[in-house]
């Protein structure tokens, strides 16, 4: 496709996405959008509907696993602005805030509620699209109202009433550009104990020396995916540097350098063990993009 438009050729990088995933998988992509303002976001969008393109926010890529996006229509937000507004306990935020420094950022104000989230490489956007999870609580749970772009370019709000959230996935379709949350006033120490106490537990549980997207797949009812698969016997599993961990077996791990075809290959393995052990088909928790 011929770039038309000089804005959007100013704004397109031809890099490779292992830069931005999480997992450090990915190939070069022909159009990979870095818009620094909302106006240049809105001209790819726009080109993206024009163009009959699917839009692919990639946000912090840590959910996401990269496979051949060459002619897709990639944005990444990492160079728009990031800005926090404070209301006493409403806050609006931009959706490329990173997770972890929002709640630091929080915590500074005495505001807490999110810590159930500390370790998860997210985005705030991302962890909204996917309605984040943990510990029994869910990043919804303290959400208010979402601003959006959709695909006429138009800047949409909805309150969380508007919209649906379940397990692991939401109604959200359009770009989110901000969120606005309502969030519990805490003592600073308080937070600080909950999100140490948080972290000592993942940090006991999950892989954290190798990359990975966190968790693969999605907990059935009444049991966890990673119980499923030790059952099993798929812990360790590898396809080149690509391993089922040892530690935590619903978390695949890059192990050096690993591409997309191994991965997809425990994927299919662990999908059809399960489903013939325990007649469960395991659904993905990560977005693959191919």
């Amino acid at each position: 496709m011929e770039m038309k438009n000089q804005l959007l050729r100013t704004i397109t990088s031809k890099c490779s996405l292992s830069r931005y995933s999480h997992i450090k998988i990915g190939q070069k992509t022909n159009y990979l959008f870095t818009p620094r303002k909302i106006s240049e976001l809105r001209a790819v969008i726009l080109e993206a509907r024009d163009e009959h393109r699917k839009l692919v926010p990639i946000g912090g890529a840590s959910n996401i696993l990269f496979g051949n996006t060459r002619n897709r229509f990639m944005v990444a937000d990492r160079k728009l602005p990031k800005k926090i507004e404070l209301n006493g306990n409403e806050v609006w935020v931009t959706a490329n805030y990173p997770l972890q420094k929002f709640m630091e950022k929080m915590q500074n104000s005495t505001l807490g509620g999110l810590e159930f989230l500390t370790g998860i490489p997210a985005q705030i956007g991302g962890a909204v699209k996917m309605n984040a999870g943990a510990f029994g609580k869910e990043i919804s749970q303290y959400i208010d109202l979402v601003e959006m772009i959709n695909e006429n370019g138009q800047i949409v709000t909805y309150s969380k009433d508007d919209l649906k959230f379940d397990y692991r996935r939401t109604s959200i379709r359009d770009y989110i550009t901000r969120v606005k949350f309502i969030l519990d006033p805490k003592p600073i120490d308080e937070i600080d104990g909950e999100i140490k106490k948080i972290m000592a537990i993942r940090k006991s549980r999950h892989p954290y020396d190798y990359p990975s997207l966190g968790s693969t797949f999605r907990n059935p009812p009444n049991t966890t995916a990673a119980h499923l698969i030790e059952e099993c016997g798929l812990k360790g599993t590898a396809s080149g540097d690509a391993q089922i961990s040892e530690k935590h077996a619903n978390f695949i791990i890059n192990k050096g350098k690993a591409k997309f075809k191994n991965v997809m290959e425990l994927i299919d393995l662990i999908q059809e063990e399960v489903y013939k052990k325990f007649n469960q088909l395991l659904k993905l928790e990560i977005r693959i993009v191919n």
